[in-house]
Formats: structure tokens, sequence, C-alpha cells
């Protein structure tokens, strides 16, 4: 591994060693800094750290520390960087000329990387930077993975949205065109039509009451497509499930599915991103409908497990049902039974709910529906929170 442009800061007093420490490692193409004290080091790690997250510049790498410095010694400094929530990651590796095996061991206790003893040979001095070296970059890469990781995640859940509101768009369509209608006709009447006031007042004031039902139509959809800031705040589960049928209650009417809501009052509240939630309940109850091409049944219980841990709400449906194999790979990325559709609906609730630190089952047989039942943790004990409920109408058909 050659340099790679990382950053090594030398802290020593000794500047005999330092530039000697320094030419080495240069040479194998590292940058190099220094410091005679641990005072400075500090100050120069805060300095660099402040650097970073101003411009983006490179980071100091690895610190190599000597244990006896003028002010603060070697092991006080490893304390303060691994106790700096800036600098915990800055990788250490301390220099002794003490022998005993209390004194080499200290600083691996502290959080130190490795250590090495004085005199030392340039060999195991450059191979054991490499060692430590190579260790960061992997974490290095491994977090930038996870970032790609989470901005595909994000990506998913949102291609996922589309796909969602695309299958309701057909019965949305007919929930917009109502109002509008009604809208018109009235306009209609006040405009070209000599009414005495009371009449014309009538007529306007039904206007202005579809346009408030259409506000709550479109404010709907805004707030499930509008992407997750993915911030967890405390949401009542069956605010959830009602607002979820308010969205789909033309879709479910459509498909002649009657809905059969057991919601038990008083449930705890959960700590989560509640449009994600809403994202997985919504996806339940449209391939609920859609594996019910005849109509049918769907009942939706929430309830608390018996240890009062869990919340768990469960879609039954009297559908088709699965077979073994679809039962088996219902939840993987890009399955599906269905000739439309991104088959990646399930596949993105299990990841949400899976982050909220939960489960989602399914039971289900051919020809005797299916049972998808999400359990998530209850908020723990000992955290304040306020749930403001506020369920959206619907009619139950």
């Amino acid at each position: 591994m050659s340099g790679d442009g990382f950053h090594i800061l030398i802290v020593d007093d000794e500047q005999n060693t330092a530039e000697y420490m320094s030419t080495l490692l240069e040479m194998q193409g590292y940058t190099t800094s220094w410091a005679y004290s641990g005072t400075e080091a500090l100050e120069m790690l805060a300095a660099a750290s402040r650097r970073q997250q101003e411009d983006g510049s490179r980071p100091i790498d690895l610190v190599i520390l000597d244990v006896r410095l003028p002010d603060l010694d070697g092991y006080q400094v490893c304390q303060r960087i691994k106790n700096d929530e800036a600098l915990k990651h800055v990788s250490l590796i301390m220099v002794t000329a003490l022998h005993s095996t209390s004194d080499k061991t200290k600083g691996l206790d502290l959080g130190a990387d490795d250590y090495i003893t004085k005199p030392f040979q340039p060999e195991e001095l450059l191979a054991r930077v490499k060692a430590v070296l190579r260790i960061r970059q992997m974490e290095r890469e491994a977090r930038q993975r996870a970032i790609e990781l989470e901005q595909s995640q994000a990506q998913l859940i949102q291609v996922e949205k589309l796909a969602a509101m695309g299958r309701l768009a057909a019965s949305i369509a007919h929930e917009l065109n109502n109002p509008l209608q009604a809208i018109q006709n009235c306009l209609h009447l006040v405009l070209r039509r000599p009414l005495p006031e009371p009449k014309r007042r009538q007529y306007l004031e039904m206007a202005q009451e579809e346009v408030e039902r259409l506000i709550g139509i479109v404010q709907g959809m805004l707030e499930f497509y509008r992407p997750s800031k993915g911030q967890r705040a405390p949401v009542d589960t069956n605010t959830i499930v009602e607002n979820v049928l308010a969205l789909a209650d033309k879709q479910l009417q459509h498909g002649q599915v009657t809905v059969h809501q057991y919601l038990t009052p008083d449930l705890p509240p959960l700590e989560a991103v509640s449009d994600q939630l809403k994202q997985v309940f919504l996806n339940i109850v449209i391939n609920a409908v859609e594996a019910m091409p005849n109509g049918g049944d769907l009942s939706i219980n929430t309830g608390l497990s018996p240890d009062g841990r869990w919340v768990m709400v469960s879609f039954k449906d009297t559908g088709v049902g699965l077979l073994p194999e679809e039962r088996a790979n219902i939840f993987e990325p890009f399955y599906t039974t269905k000739t439309q559709g991104t088959g990646l609906g399930l596949s993105v609730s299990y990841g949400i709910i899976e982050r909220h630190g939960g489960s989602i089952e399914v039971q289900s047989e051919p020809g005797q529906g299916s049972c998808f039942t999400v359990k998530l943790p209850v908020s723990q004990p000992g955290q304040p929170m306020v749930v403001q409920r506020k369920v959206a109408g619907r009619r139950t058909t």
C-alpha cells in the first residue's frame, strides 16, 4: 500500500526523532505534520477536524504519539482523543521507550491501535503504519458503502411510493372528479341563473365544502408522496391505519372489499417515521385488494403483545392465498406474483419494518387468503412523549 494521500501527525518532543520518522514516511508517499507537545497535537487535530467540516480538507488519519511529552503525557493525549466525538476515529500508534508489559498495553487499553518501542527499526515502523492505515482504509470504505446503501434504500422507498400511488391513480382520479363536478355545477347555477340570495349563498357554501374536501384529498396524497426526512417521532398506530384506509378508500370500494376494523384503543406510542409506516400499511392493503379480484373481506386488527413490548398490526384477507414457494420468496426484491408492478413493495416494506426494530410475518394457504402481521417495538419507558391523534374520516364499506 502506497501513501494513498494519508496524513500522519508525529508527536515527539525530540526534533531529530520526529524528522527521522517524517523522512521515512514521506519517502513512502505519506503526508506528515509535527507537534512537539500533547497540547499542540490536540490543537492541530481539532483544527484539521474543523477544516474538514468546513471545506472537505483531508483529515489527520494517524497519530504517532510518543508517551513521554513535556506537558500532557501520551496516555493523557490518547484518552482525550478517544473521548472527543470529532476525533475518536483517528488511528493511534503509541511510541514508548518503556519495556514493561503494563506500559505497552496501557495505550491499547485507552484505545490506541498499536504501539512500537524505542529504538525501532525503520521496517517495523513502516509495517505497523501500513497495517493500521490498511484497517482505516477498510473502515472508510465500509462507511462509504453504508452511506451508499442508505441512499439506495431511500431511493427504493421513493420508487415504491410512486408505484403505490400509480396503483391508486384511477381511484384517486375518481375521488377528485366528484367534488370538481359538484363545484362546477354550483358555480354554473350561481353565475348563470337568477337566484334569491339565500339559495345563491347555499350553492357557494356547497362549493366551499367541496373545495375543502379536495384540499384534504390532495394533502393526503402529498404527505404520502413527500420524501421522508427519516426523523422518528411518537406516532399512534391506529391513526396511521385510519389514514391509510382513508387514502385507499375508493380502491377498496371499487374492489368491493369490505373492511372490518378491530383497533385496540390506547395503544402505547411507537417511535417511528410516520410516512414510512403508512407506506408499509398501504402496500399491504393494496396487495390485499388485488388478491381479491372478485371482492372479499379485509380484517385489520391492532393490539399489544402479552408482554407489552410490541404493537401488533394484522391484515387478513379472503383472497387467493399463496403457494409455499410464493410465501417463501414474497419479501425478496423484484419477486412478484403479478403481471404488473416493480416487485419491490414487500421487500421495501420488510426493510422499513426491520430498520424500525420490528418484523413482518405472513401466513397463507392457496384459496384460504393471507394474513400479514407487522410487529413493532413499543417506545422505551422513561421517554416522555405526547401523541396527538388525528384520524382522517372514512366510511367503511
